[in-house]
């Protein structure tokens, strides 16, 4: 049988994505080969030969997913952007996006481990931070130095508050420390309104 000339581009990235959940959840020491490649319906000997090695595996991840969900904000009117930005903190911070690990944003749930990987790893790291604060930037107020420097703090401000949100039992202090860094943000977007 003839695959697709796209077919081993394809199944990576479904390797990529059904393996980078329990990832996640688990944390790089949490979940071995074999449980990254049971999560993707695959063998681990797939996983080696797509990625290499498991640091290898977390680089790609990092490199691909990184600040992902922050492109719904892209818009090339700045106040647009502004009030996109500050809508999507709305469930950045909200409960749901607490509880969902595995399908959430990879700063949360992998920064620490990041922190602790090989140059490579932390230079894709690097790399995505650089474009993530690139597309905030001009949704921040104030003049464009301002601008980077909010940038930076929103984005340490809110993956600080989900991290500890998600450390603390669920309930009203978890909340309570979302609800604050939410008003602390939107306040840092000049006033944006936010939905909800």
């Amino acid at each position: 049988m003839r695959y697709p000339k796209d077919h081993k581009k394809t199944a990576r990235a479904a390797i990529l994505a059904a393996a980078a959940r329990p990832l996640k959840e688990k944390g790089f020491g949490g979940v071995g080969v074999d449980g990254l490649a049971a999560a993707a319906d695959v063998t681990s000997g797939a996983i080696y030969s797509n990625f290499g090695s498991k640091e290898a595996f977390l680089e790609q991840v990092v490199a691909e997913q990184l600040g992902a969900e922050f492109a719904v904000i892209d818009d090339p009117d700045p106040a647009e952007r502004r009030r996109r930005l500050a809508e999507f903190l709305h469930f950045y911070l909200s409960d749901e996006h607490c509880a969902a690990v595995a399908d959430g944003c990879l700063m949360p749930a992998l920064t620490a481990d990041v922190s602790r990987a090989s140059e490579a790893v932390r230079e894709a790291y690097e790399r995505r931070m650089a474009t993530l604060v690139e597309l905030l930037t001009p949704a921040m107020a104030g003049s464009p130095a301002e601008q980077a420097e909010s940038a930076w703090a929103l984005v340490a401000s809110v993956v600080g508050a989900v991290t500890i949100a998600r450390a603390l039992p669920s309930g009203e202090r978890s909340r309570a420390i979302r609800a604050a860094t939410l008003r602390s943000v939107t306040a840092a977007l000049g006033g944006a309104p936010v939905a909800g």
